[in-house]
């Protein structure tokens, strides 16, 4: 004898398969983003999300009984989409395999060009780019931009590492705006911000003083002072810039205090071991017999 099931039913059992199986992947992806098991994550990431849109398309009821279950499953349904993203940021962020960290990122981007999770990961995966060539690290940067043209980590790579002013600029712009995320303490959040406003003032300034673009370079450069003004590293670029742009800025205009402040910044540079020190204090002494010549 022959069995004959009616075409609905066998839809409604085949939803309720695809429901089951949505449940099951969940629930493993879990376990693999808990547990930070990338290779779990990458397999399960893009078939549960396949899963979940396709649950979260299906059609409302006719039967008004069933409405109630069918909008909790579709909200479920956009719920473990999410996640799959999230799982894919957080592993990517935390993982210690560079090509992994890179594969997760471009399969998030693959899986939703607009995803909110690009900020978890995008500095790992920037860094991951990074140590495969400048080159890549840019293009990622450039990547992100597309998604989230307010992303510091990627206006930090363009601006900083790249030392493109332009990108530099924005970072300034988009810190000084910026409200300390949820999940940073108050510390952490106060040091990344003011290493990022500094940077992106330095390199502005430093660039605008390579164009001879003296009062943007002062301008820049006095800024950054508050924030990197005692960091080893810059410092003494910082101070031999700001000499370097003030004593040109006194020379256009004939404002003496000004070539005077250019020799205070070229002492404080002249002070710090760096590689401009020798130059700074080279640029001390010529100022100083400028300013010590008879006025014409």
């Amino acid at each position: 004898m022959k069995f004959w099931v009616a075409p609905l039913a066998m839809v409604a059992l085949a939803a309720l398969a695809q429901a089951n199986q949505l449940d099951d992947n969940y629930a493993a992806l879990k376990e693999a983003q808990a547990a930070k098991d990338a290779d779990t994550v990458m397999k399960l990431s893009p078939e549960t999300s396949k899963l979940a849109r396709a649950e979260a398309a299906l059609p409302q009821p006719t039967d008004a009984a069933q409405v109630a279950d069918w909008k909790q499953r579709v909200e479920f349904a956009k719920d473990v989409d999410a996640f799959t993203e999230y799982a894919l940021a957080t592993t990517a962020s935390t993982s210690t395999d560079q090509a992994k960290t890179i594969a997760m990122v471009e399969m998030l981007l693959g899986q939703n060009g607009k995803t909110t999770y690009l900020s978890v990961c995008a500095s790992a995966y920037l860094d991951a780019l990074g140590k495969k060539s400048s080159k890549d690290q840019m293009a990622g940067a450039q990547n992100i931009l597309k998604v989230n043209p307010n992303n510091e980590d990627a206006l930090y790579a363009l601006g900083v590492t790249g030392q493109n002013p332009t990108y530099a600029m924005r970072l300034v712009t988009v810190m000084k705006a910026k409200g300390k995320p949820e999940g940073v303490t108050e510390a952490d959040w106060e040091k990344r911000k003011n290493m990022m406003l500094g940077q992106g003032y330095y390199v502005s300034g430093a660039m605008a003083c390579s164009k001879n673009t003296w009062t943007d370079c002062d301008k820049n450069l006095r800024a950054a002072i508050q924030y990197v003004g005692k960091d080893p590293q810059i410092a003494g670029n910082l101070y031999f810039y700001l000499g370097l742009a003030n004593y040109n800025l006194g020379k256009l205009t004939g404002d003496r205090s000004k070539i005077q402040e250019g020799e205070k910044f070229s002492e404080q540079s002249a002070a710090l071991a760096g590689p401009m020190q020798q130059q700074a204090l080279r640029n001390v002494n010529a100022m100083k017999q400028e300013l010590a010549a008879p006025r014409r």
